[in-house]
């Protein structure tokens, strides 16, 4: 599985704070060929959703939902590790 996270959710997710407690601002998406999980910021997600005009549901999204959201974050330098 590949896993993407923004720089938002690494801030989050590697702060003592959220090891202790959990962080309910970072949402884990899965596509549904179980290929590839991104770990985002609530408003991240949304925002994006938003500008690509898409409604998502659940946490396990389409595979080509889950390309164009990734597509969109990378565009937007929101990814910890950009995709080349």
């Amino acid at each position: 599985m590949q896993t993407f996270t923004t720089k938002g959710a690494t801030d989050l997710l590697y702060a003592d704070d959220f090891r202790s407690n959990g962080c309910p601002d970072v949402r884990v998406l899965l596509n549904k060929s179980g290929s590839v999980e991104l770990e985002a910021l609530t408003e991240e997600v949304e925002s994006a959703l938003e500008e690509l005009e898409i409604d998502i549901d659940s946490d396990v999204i389409p595979d080509e939902v889950m390309t164009a959201l990734i597509e969109h974050l990378n565009t937007a330098r929101q990814l910890d590790v950009p995709v080349a």
